[in-house]
């Protein structure tokens, strides 16, 4: 036998080599991003601890306030230039310390409107525009930039690009030249990396950012514009840089929201076409992006993805984890404890890491984790039907296997002590065995008993019987205990069925070669009686005892003064009515029970009988029915036809004598078609 330390370990390595390359392929999968993304958006929304917001910003937006307001003037998004002029000018002169816009304005325009915005946004240093790779603000072009060289000594423009990943949701900021970078005068920034979310709009509105509404800001940059216009009429950007600088500071609560803070402009009405997937929500406006990323410049870093060897060594650690736990175990609940924990740890860690700047993408290990313990469980169950084999090689000659199916699952039920259950007890003895023994030489007489024990053996197994002993020529076998049979009582009329043709085969074998013609005699009956393991501590076995299984071996031995091979207890042929064929004999009285019950026997499977033993059990059922119902004449006369149609039928012949005579000598009231058994 294969050593069991080894086999496990092969076992192991043979599953353990394809499920570290299954994480493999899981880890550069599309899946595995897809719920790492899926984890990340959800932890950023409800963050563990919030990440620290700067005091010094607002928000202000094209919202449909805005949108109602200019419909009204009779103005259509996108907007003339005229209106951005005036909202940056009114901004600035409130005081703001930057106006971070975020507008590419790639729209045709007018001319005169386009040299008009280039210069008051040139004119206040506090404005960065937006820009992107392919070209800078239309308006401040190289040409621009060459001319008025004193606006531009530091960058006033930044990149706006979409950083989306696969899924179309932005998550992480490149920092290079972008808007965030340059309105934080941080030139050097260079590297970026994914965004600590402060939430949404509304989010950031209960947290305290003040948002405001782009319409007040552009009514009161009206007038101003109107005034820069009087006074540098060719709108040239000195000449404005002039005009601007002479205008009083704005004062006012409005003015006040927004003076020393970093002011980001943007849009939110349903119109604009400036909303974008984010983790925080699917419809948020796009200045969000850069607001967020500069608040992570400001006050907060960004969130720090950790390098792929990390990644490795927690999914390596924790599959070695649920490996060690499952070693050698026969129940996965350890195993399958520490698998639960690791993805607590896991997922748990990776969500406080967020708040701590740091990102453990959670899916490799967690697929590691389930991996590693699918295959514990797999070679956990391989082990046990491993262990059920060799139980079954050691016992399964000796034991039933359906006992040792048992024992198996239930290894507890290998105690002393019993249960009560209802199932159907079969015994069978072959006839005239003394005859065989003596005519016989003991090797011949052995092959020929043990043909005869494995064929009814094979009978009673296919039917889910379980074969309780066998004792010398007789055997002893329950169906419904340990395995639950619901039809039991079918099951072993079947079997006895079956045993009996089985027996003309074994017949035809061996009568040429011993000379022997062999019969069987089966008793079948149903009831409750004791199930168990019954016995010594030194040696058990598990059987059944009581009333029901007394009175079906009486019942085997009763066939001989029947005349018949197969007899049935009462409720076992009660049970079988439908879809057996049976025949009452009479009501028997064993020796040691005072009362009297029906048996029958067994004829065959109903609706499976010839035509001739179908005429004859129904006409000695007319005759039985008419016998026990004090018909005497119409019983003789039934018993008669039955007669004709077997002639050597014992039963029946009694019957038919005994309703002749009780026709001239009638019975008590109190009479019944009785049989005692004196012997057992």
């Amino acid at each position: 036998m294969a050593d069991p330390a080894h086999s496990d370990f092969s076992l192991r390595w043979r599953w353990l080599l394809p499920v570290v390359a299954l994480v493999g392929l899981f880890h550069f999968s599309p899946l595995s991003d897809a719920l790492n993304r899926g984890f990340f958006d959800a932890a950023s929304r409800h963050p563990l601890k919030a990440p620290p917001l700067p005091d010094n910003s607002a928000l202000v937006l094209v919202d449909e306030k805005t949108m109602t307001a200019m419909s009204a003037q009779g103005v259509r998004w996108p907007f003339p230039r005229l209106i951005f002029a005036q909202l940056i000018a009114s901004l600035h002169l409130a005081g703001a310390e930057k106006v971070v816009v975020d507008f590419t304005f790639f729209e045709e325009s007018d001319a005169m409107q386009d040299q008009l915005l280039a210069g008051v946004a040139a004119a206040a240093p506090s404005v960065v525009l937006a820009r992107t790779t392919e070209r800078p603000p239309v308006f401040w072009d190289e040409a621009f930039v060459g001319a008025h060289p004193q606006f531009f000594r530091s960058p006033r423009s930044g990149l706006v690009e979409f950083p989306a990943d696969a899924d179309g949701v932005a998550r992480r900021y490149p920092l290079a030249d972008s808007l965030a970078a340059v309105a934080t005068g941080r030139t050097d920034a260079a590297a970026g990396g994914l965004l600590r979310w402060h939430g949404g709009l509304q989010a950031m509105e209960a947290r305290g950012v003040p948002v405001f509404s782009a319409a007040d800001f552009i009514a009161v940059g009206r007038p101003i514009i109107e005034r820069l216009a009087n006074a540098a009429p060719d709108l040239d950007a000195p000449g404005l840089a002039a005009a601007l600088a002479a205008e009083p500071v704005l004062q006012g609560p409005l003015a006040n929201a927004v003076r020393g803070r970093v002011v980001f402009v943007g849009a939110n009405a349903s119109g604009t076409f400036d909303v974008k997937p984010m983790p925080v929500g699917k419809v948020e406006p796009g200045i969000l992006l850069h607001w967020t990323a500069w608040t992570n410049l400001v006050a907060g870093g960004f969130i720090t993805a950790l390098a792929w060897p990390f990644v490795l060594g927690a999914t390596v650690l924790s599959g070695v984890a649920v490996l060690l736990a499952g070693l050698n175990r026969t129940s996965v609940i350890a195993p399958v404890g520490i698998a639960v924990v690791l993805a607590g740890l896991l997922f748990g860690g990776a969500y406080a890491g967020l708040s701590a700047g740091w990102w453990l993408p959670p899916a490799t290990p967690a697929a590691g984790v389930s991996l590693v313990l699918l295959g514990v469980v797999v070679e956990n169950f391989w082990r046990e039907q491993r262990r059920k084999r060799e139980i079954q090689a050691m016992f399964g000659a000796y034991v039933d296997p359906g006992v040792v199916e048992e024992l198996v699952r239930n290894p507890a039920a290998i105690r002393l002590g019993g249960e009560r259950r209802e199932a159907t007890v079969f015994f069978s003895d072959l006839a005239g065995f003394t005859d065989l023994s003596e005519k016989l030489p003991a090797e011949q007489m052995v092959e020929v008993v043990n043909a005869y024990l494995e064929e009814t053996s094979e009978c009673l197994h296919r039917h889910g019987a379980y074969v309780d002993k066998y004792i010398g020529d007789a055997v002893m076998a329950v169906l419904g205990a340990p395995q639950q049979l619901p039809d039991h009582a079918v099951a072993a009329c079947h079997a006895a069925l079956e045993a009996r043709a089985a027996l003309a085969g074994i017949n035809a074998r061996y009568a040429t070669k011993v000379g022997v013609h062999l019969e069987v005699r089966i008793g079948l009956n149903t009831g409750e009686m004791v199930v168990g393991n019954l016995g010594s501590s030194r040696k058990k076995q598990y059987t059944v005892m009581g009333d029901t299984v007394n009175l079906a071996s009486r019942l085997e031995g009763a066939n001989k003064a029947f005349g018949t091979g197969i007899l049935l207890g009462e409720e076992t042929a009660r049970r079988v009515q439908g879809a057996m064929v049976t025949r009452p004999l009479a009501r028997l009285r064993v020796k040691g029970k005072l009362q009297a019950i029906e048996v029958h026997t067994l004829h065959g499977v109903a609706g499976s009988l010839p035509a001739d033993e179908k005429e004859f059990v129904e006409t000695y059922r007319a005759g039985y029915t008419a016998l026990c119902q004090r018909r005497f004449a119409e019983a003789a006369a039934a018993f008669t036809r039955a007669l004709a149609l077997r002639p050597a039928d014992l039963t029946t012949r009694r019957w038919q004598l005994e309703a002749t005579s009780l026709i001239q000598s009638p019975p008590p009231p109190d009479w019944e078609p009785v049989i005692s058994l004196d012997s057992k």
